[in-house]
């Protein structure tokens, strides 16, 4: 089975996704790491980014939820989790 990897802003809202990787230079990994988004994480999107405004995004792994800016969102790489594996 084939994984398909999608920025965060592309992936479908409601469904467990994998964070696979966090692009980017020094400071927004830090950033990201810093908001509790690691690498291997489950996270869910909750909300569509409208007119450019922020992705609601829930840590499932934390328990958190955080609002982020549509450009700092492009920079999560994610897979959908496939409980049938």
């Amino acid at each position: 089975m084939t994984q398909r990897v999608v920025r965060l802003v592309e992936a479908p809202q409601g469904v467990p996704l994998r964070i696979i990787d966090l692009v980017g230079g020094p400071g927004v990994r830090r950033r990201l790491l810093n908001l509790g988004f690691h690498p291997g994480d489950l996270i869910e999107r909750n909300s569509n980014a409208l007119f450019g405004g922020p992705v609601l995004v829930k840590n499932l792994t934390t328990g958190t939820n955080v609002a982020l800016g549509l450009g700092i969102a492009q920079k999560i790489l994610v897979e959908i989790v496939d409980d049938q594996t």
